[in-house]
């Protein structure tokens, strides 16, 4: 039996590309079908194609031209002659999948929805899947559309083998074998029947390594440029904006040493990959098992550059040293706010002090640093959102994003702004509103909102793209492909003096 796992489109439709990354999540599932025996490949439609006009990212371009972009997106969701859904036809009509598994995320709900449309359009026999962090927290609003079968809610691996292994039997399945999958929501006579929760995978190191071999369109991922792992799942933080600690659950599992090492080894062996992105939430979440992963990197001689994301009170100078010495060129750290009041409300017990004092140790350690801010938080004010752009500017950060807030469910903001009448019980995810159209604060004015957004906006695009901060942002980096292939350092410089013609060319069409 033939299974196709697909990431939906989204910012490809917007017109602005994502950097050529793999998608871990798939890449799991796919490796565990596979070790069953079914055929399982996977397409990143979110991807874009060499020499695709979207290969832009959101760093690349201003504050007006992302705008634009999500109106663009809005568009191109109903336009069935578009390229992209053109390809998606073409692509599900020569795979040939008997089941197509969609992992979806709250902002691709809509273009999940057109694909699976297009799917069954493609075969009405075809059966489709939904899993990922959207369903699992909505399961009863995606299976009231039609052209959605099932909805795996939380870690996906199994259940989704689980219910494979029932659809290869070739009859029809009957509901009370679909009861025994726990961890499965379906529809049996009109009902939606929710199946009990499945426990936690409580190894994570009996899990296969991800299925990088049979992914579809090859061409647009370069394992190579950059590889991706995760080392851990779960999260004991209570960020109200973030539904990770719900969705993974509080208690973090941690991979071994000697698996991670392994994985490690694995890609440089068979792609030859010489930079690793840690997905994690917080990397440095169990300090005695990440200094382990630290000296298993150094002891195995692995010649590899490495970026992740942690808290700004989970290193020290001690760690950070040990993690330069194991290869580590940038640390990402979600900031979120620069008002205190709000970092309260949002539980993210994290101080202003804790966060100036680590950005000072990874500038001094010369570690790649990059900040995540957010804003348009219910409660929020001018005065807050003024101290959060005053501390930005404090930070001196390699590199900042800023965005605006999106109450996604399963965070217990989504809850607040439902109470608060900002949001439906059930919102409409074909036309709910995202950023930039986004807007769910009660103590701002929208068009004073907007003004103070976009100024802010436009200053972190002139910053993020200031040459001295895009020399500091890259010498690591730099330094490390110099050493170990400089090949490499070529095509990513002459991709980097590409992407910047696109840019200027694009700023003129636009203008």
């Amino acid at each position: 039996m033939k299974v196709l796992l697909i990431k939906p489109p989204y910012t490809r439709l917007k017109g602005v590309g994502q950097a050529p990354y793999f998608p871990l999540g798939l890449g799991y599932v796919a490796a565990v079908l596979n070790q069953g025996g079914f055929n399982a490949g996977i397409y990143h439609a979110e991807t874009p194609h060499p020499g695709e006009n979207t290969a832009l990212t959101d760093a690349d371009i201003g504050f007006d031209f992302r705008s634009r972009s999500y109106r663009r997106y809005r568009q191109n969701l109903q336009d069935n002659d578009h390229y992209i859904w053109r390809e998606v036809a073409q692509t599900l009509r020569d795979f040939k999948p008997d089941v197509v598994g969609i992992s979806v995320l709250s902002v691709e709900a809509a273009s999940a929805f057109k694909l699976s449309r297009l799917t069954k359009d493609y075969s009405k026999q075809c059966v489709v899947v939904w899993g990922g962090v959207h369903p699992s927290f909505l399961p009863d609003d995606c299976l009231k559309n039609t052209e959605v079968d099932f909805v795996v809610r939380g870690e996906g691996e199994y259940v989704m083998l689980e219910l494979c292994q029932l659809l290869r039997q070739g009859t029809p399945v009957t509901p009370s074998a679909l009861s025994e999958v726990h961890g499965l929501s379906f529809k049996d006579n009109g009902r939606i029947i929710h199946n009990p929760a499945r426990p936690a995978i409580a190894s994570l190191d009996d899990i296969p390594f991800p299925d990088r071999q049979n992914v579809l369109y090859r061409e647009t991922i370069d394992f190579k440029s950059l590889g991706s792992m995760i080392v851990s799942r779960g999260c004991p933080f209570r960020c109200t904006f973030c539904s990770s600690r719900n969705f993974w659950d509080k208690k973090v599992r941690l991979r071994s040493p000697e698996n991670v090492i392994r994985e490690i080894t694995f890609l440089q062996d068979t792609y030859g990959t010489k930079h690793i992105m840690f997905w994690d939430d917080s990397f440095t979440i169990n300090r005695k098992v990440i200094e382990k992963y630290c000296r298993g990197i150094i002891d195995s001689r692995l010649k590899i550059s490495w970026k992740t994301a942690t808290r700004a009170d989970l290193i020290d100078e001690e760690l950070l040293d040990l993690m330069q010495k194991a290869g580590c060129v940038k640390l990402e750290i979600g900031v979120e706010s620069g008002s205190e009041r709000i970092k309260k409300m949002i539980n993210k017990d994290v101080s202003n002090d804790d966060i100036l004092r680590a950005f000072a140790l990874l500038r001094k350690k010369g570690i790649g640093s990059g900040a995540f801010f957010m804003a348009g938080f219910p409660q929020e004010t001018l005065d807050d959102l003024h101290e959060t752009f005053d501390f930005m500017r404090r930070l001196n950060a390699d590199e900042l994003a800023f965005n605006i807030f999106d109450p996604m469910p399963g965070s217990s903001e989504y809850d607040k702004c439902i109470e608060l009448g900002l949001i439906t019980g059930t919102p409409d995810w074909n036309d709910f509103p995202l950023w930039p159209d986004a807007w769910f604060v009660k103590n701002i004015d929208r068009q004073e909102f907007d003004q103070l957004v976009e100024e802010i906006a436009r200053w972190l695009y002139a910053y993020n793209n200031s040459l001295p901060v895009r020399l500091r942002r890259s010498r690591q980096h730099v330094v490390f492909l110099l050493k170990n292939d400089p090949a490499m350092l070529l095509r990513k410089t002459l991709g980097y003096l590409i992407r910047r013609f696109k840019v200027r060319r694009a700023k003129t069409t636009e203008q």
